[in-house]
């Protein structure tokens, strides 16, 4: 009896090492457990870390955006700096062309633009020409505006001249020629005068004009340019550049014998009174003005006076 309650009652005693070995073998066996937290609606912890995640990823596609933006900037450059390149090889090409075209026209003989003559009536295109320099094919790029504009002006039958270089390729000359307005005698033939007593041609006879004749006083050898320094003939000069043309073709004869009693004559032997030649622009304005009346009248004249005291028609 005491056996048996001694086999029921007794338990076996459990060495700690053993225990805790089994508990390690247990761990070692069994996997561990994971914690899942339960969803609870609008969790403030749950929220903080998708807001965090979501900015990291604005931050990442900024950054990504601005790596793109730098790349697209730096091909732009590089667009824009090849053009640049470009132009400026264009640039120095083209540069370079003309002036090796200006080379060759510079010192080339050929025919390159054109030259326009205005003004001229007695004198040839081909006379300007020859006057103002040019010889052989006409090369704009060759010739000097101010070059060719000297040696008109020096020609004694041009008055004025100007001479402009016009776009692209055209030199323009505008003269004005010198015109005789009357003939004096010489003692080798007769001297063309223009308006202001310059001698502008000579010749034995007189040919191929119709001016007036200064008579009354022969001067002796004249040359081409000249200058009358007579004062009746200076002041007949002045007179009759005054006239106006219609007026003027009825001027035959200019007789400066006596300087102090001036007289025309027109081409109906009128005889005209210009005392010593005084005033010859309003003596010349009342020539007009009698010459008028007398064809407006009809009348048979002695003699015109142009006194500016007292002009006078004296019939016969």
């Amino acid at each position: 009896m005491k056996n048996d309650e001694k086999d029921i009652f007794s338990i076996p005693i459990l060495n700690t090492d053993d225990v805790r070995s089994h508990q390690d073998v247990s761990e070692t066996l069994l996997p561990p457990e994971k914690f899942i937290p339960p969803e609870v609606p609008d969790d403030p912890l749950r929220k903080t870390v998708s807001d965090g995640a979501e900015t990291e990823q604005l931050h990442k596609e900024k950054d990504e955006g601005k790596s793109v933006l730098h790349s697209g900037k730096c091909k732009k450059k590089r667009r824009t700096g090849n053009l640049q390149h470009r132009y400026r090889l264009f640039v120095i090409l083209a540069v370079l062309l003309v002036f090796l075209l200006w080379l060759f026209l510079r010192f080339s003989p050929v025919s390159f633009g054109r030259v326009i003559v205005d003004g001229n009536s007695t004198m040839s295109n081909e006379a300007v020409y020859r006057s103002c320099g040019i010889s052989g094919p006409v090369n704009v790029v060759q010739l000097s505006p101010g070059t060719m504009k000297d040696n008109l002006s020096n020609d004694l039958r041009v008055a004025h001249v100007e001479v402009v270089r016009e776009f692209p390729v055209t030199i323009h000359i505008t003269i004005e020629e010198r015109k005789p307005i009357a003939v004096m005698t010489t003692m080798y033939g007769f001297a063309y005068l223009d308006a202001n007593g310059v001698v502008i041609r000579l010749g034995q006879r007189i040919k191929g004009i119709s001016v007036p004749l200064f008579t009354g006083k022969k001067m002796d050898t004249l040359l081409l340019g000249d200058v009358i320094k007579n004062d009746p003939v200076r002041d007949s000069l002045t007179y009759l550049q005054n006239l106006s043309p219609e007026y003027l073709n009825q001027v035959a004869e200019v007789n400066v014998g006596n300087p102090d009693k001036i007289t025309v004559y027109t081409s109906d032997s009128i005889p005209i009174y210009l005392g010593n030649g005084d005033h010859p622009e309003q003596r010349a304005r009342i020539t007009e003005e009698l010459l008028q009346e007398v064809k407006n009248n009809r009348l048979s004249v002695d003699y015109i006076d142009s006194d500016i005291q007292a002009p006078l028609v004296k019939s016969k």
